[in-house]
Order: structure tokens, then sequence, then C-alpha cells
């Protein structure tokens, strides 16, 4: 099977199926055990209206009218489903008119300014440098750095790991160097490392809050690589407009890439499958009738601080548990529709929830792995339970059709 835990999307795992239920597996790691037991525990009811179970259709129509009668519907979510669903999903929210939203502030910031990347397979036979920036990979996504042979363990003496964070984390543990800076430095940080690289003097008096030595070694290290590579974590468009120059700056002198680390099992796959639909990769409207993307004003988290949206349509994302509480607050003030196989915060609050079919584990499907290479999502359970993609059809062409009539 295939674990869409994290971003790794790590194909050699094994399950053991006994009587149409998983035994057990191996090759996971804790996240990918959780993702797998979330997905596998006690059966919701398919179909709920406000708390009551109702048939599937009866749940369609009243999706339906929620999203259909909205002002400015918002999707957001999607990085636990697969590519498929997230297809009919963009062209659900082109039938609404509405805002799709499934991004973390990187792939905007990526497509305006243009970035250079690699997959798992360059990092791992190629790099001689690798900067953990402000992620810690040894906790997000388990796996991977032996998948990379970056641990202590499987990494080669002649290549280097250095974390940038704010303190010592389980990743810089197996680091050769830790530098210690706090995260609402990051921007003044990584515009006096382009500096550095591209050799500009610098007035050591105004960085005098920056660990200034420490980036002038890492700024040497990048100089001196045949082949760096940048992980980094979930950024602002700020911060990660910064980063994505300072890998094209570096471009000049040695082959540096950079790598965003994704928590949710197919987050990459949400930005591809919009971007090659809609042409953006996040932050996408069609109230006017096409699509426009704007991350600070059509980010799903803004509009919802901001109490625009009048609807919305959640996609295998507990969206009360991990939005900032203002934004949570005004969604909880909205009729909300969800789809996910977990039973979370989000689901027992919606106006409407549907329990389906996991993709991965119930369902087929396809995920893109953080680098961006897909991978097949197999079904080792089998399901009468609709999936997500279905869901959606069914919601999208109920309103197809009221607006026929």
């Amino acid at each position: 099977a295939t674990c869409a835990g994290c971003g790794c999307g790590c194909d050699d795992i094994e399950v053991a199926v006994a009587a149409g239920a998983l035994e057990g597996a191996t090759g996971t790691c804790p996240l990918g055990d959780a993702w797998l037991a979330e997905r596998t525990g006690e059966a919701l009811p398919p179909a709920r209206v406000d708390g009551r179970e109702v048939e599937l259709a009866a749940a369609v129509e009243a999706a339906a009218a929620i999203l259909g009668e909205a002002r400015l519907p918002l999707v957001c979510g999607l990085g636990q489903t697969d590519c498929e669903s997230q297809r009919v999903a963009v062209a659900l929210a082109e039938e609404l008119g509405g805002v799709i939203d499934p991004s973390d502030g990187a792939a905007p910031a990526a497509q305006a300014l243009g970035v250079s990347t690699a997959t798992f397979g360059d990092v791992r036979d190629r790099a001689d440098l690798v900067v953990a920036w402000r992620a810690d990979p040894a906790i997000s996504n388990p796996r991977l750095l032996p998948r990379l042979r970056l641990d202590r363990a499987g990494r080669a003496a002649e290549r280097t790991l250095v974390v940038v964070d704010a303190q010592q984390t389980a990743t810089a543990a197996e680091a050769d160097e830790l530098i210690e800076l706090p995260p609402e430095l990051d921007f003044e940080a990584l515009w006096v490392l382009r500096a550095l690289v591209r050799e500009v003097p610098l007035d050591r008096e105004l960085a005098a809050r920056l660990p200034l030595d420490a980036l002038e070694r890492l700024a040497a290290r990048l100089h001196a690589c045949s082949y760096g590579v940048v992980l980094h974590g979930p950024a602002g468009y700020a911060n990660a407009l910064a980063l994505l120059a300072l890998v094209r700056d570096l471009a000049r002198i040695a082959h540096v890439v950079a790598l965003p680390l994704r928590h949710e099992g197919n987050a990459r796959g949400a930005e591809d499958v919009l971007a090659w639909q809609t042409g953006y990769p996040a932050a996408v409207s069609f109230a006017r009738g096409h699509p426009r993307a704007r991350p600070g004003e059509f980010g799903a988290a803004g509009l919802l601080e901001r109490g625009e949206p009048d609807a919305a349509l959640i996609v295998g994302f507990d969206a009360l548990r991990h939005l900032p509480p203002r934004a949570a607050g005004n969604l909880r003030r909205i009729p909300t529709v969800v789809l996910d196989p977990r039973a979370t915060e989000t689901a027992a609050a919606a106006r409407v929830a549907f329990a389906t079919a996991a993709a991965g584990v119930q369902r087929e499907g396809t995920a893109h792995r953080m680098d961006g290479v897909p991978v097949p999502l197999r079904a080792p359970l089998a399901s009468e339970r609709v999936g997500d993609g279905d869901v959606l059809a069914a919601i999208q062409a109920r309103i197809a059709g009221d607006e026929g009539a």
C-alpha cells in the first residue's frame, strides 16, 4: 500500500488484511500508523444532516442547497484526498462561483518567482549540502531523513546537514550544525544571506540581531557546495519569496534547489491539480466567472478571519482544529458541508457531513509526493461507501440541474 500520512508518499508499505479488516502494517512510521487507524476505526454514518443520519441523496440535496444559495462559498482542505477528487472540487468551485484554496503559502511564491526543485532521488544521490530551514522532518516526516540518507547513521562523511530553527529539534540532533534563529527574523536573515552570497557589503550594526557569524558560515557552505538543497517548512508568502529569491541568486554560483515539506499526504497534489485546471496553485476565486488568484485576498484563513464566506465546503481537513482562532470562530457561524472519512471536530459541527471511503485505504486514486512525483493510492480494504469525488460530482450535478431548471 501507499501511506499518505505525510507528504513522503511511502509506497513500500505492506498491510495484512483478514476478514475484510486491517490486521496490521509494516514499514509505517507513527504518523502512518495514526493515518491508517483514523481511517479504519469505528464506521460513521455515511451521511448526516444536522447530526441526524439520512440517506445519501438527501444529504446531497441539502449540501447543494447550502452551497448553491451562498453568495461567496469557500472550498478548502483537499490535502487528504486523491487528485481525481481534487479535480472535481475545482470544477464544483467554478460551478459555484466561489473561492478554492488548499495552500500553505509557498506555492503562490513559487509561481510568482519561479523555483528550482528536485525529486527525493536527486536529493538522496546528489546533494552534498542540505539545509533544513524552519523544518523538523524527523518529526513532521519521520521516514524522510533515512530515505534521503541524511540521518547520522546513513549520512556519508562528505555530506552536511544544517538546521535553521528557533531551538534544538529532533532534526537538529541529527545535523552537523544548528543555527538558532527566532521565527520573526526569518525574512531579515534570508535577505542578509542573499547579500552574503552575492558578496554585497553588509552593515554589521544593522544586522546585529542576527547570528551573523553562523549565517556567514552557511553562505560559505552554499558557495562551495556542488549540489545544495533547502528543505523548508510552511512559510508565509513574504518569507517564501525571500527563500526562493535566495535559491535563485545561488544559481549563478552553485546548483541549489528548494523543496517544501508537506504534512498532508496530498497537499502537493491539491496545488498541482488547481494549477493545471486554473493556471494558479492556490487562493483562486471564480466570483467573476473566470479564475483570479490573490494569495493575500483569497486565502482561506484570511477570508474566514474577515468573515466574508457565507458557506464552506471542507474536504479532508479538520479546519476547526487547525485554522487561526478567529477564522475558526467565523467558520462555526456559517453552514458547512464536510467530506471526511474520519470523525473530526469539523465534521461533528457541520450542517451536512459525509463519511466517505478513504483514498488509499478503501478507495484507489493518485497522490503527488511533496517532490511532485505521482504515486498510486491502492485500496487494500473494500468498502461500499462512495469516495469524495463521487459526492462532489453528485453535488455539482444537483446544483447544475437546479440552475438549468
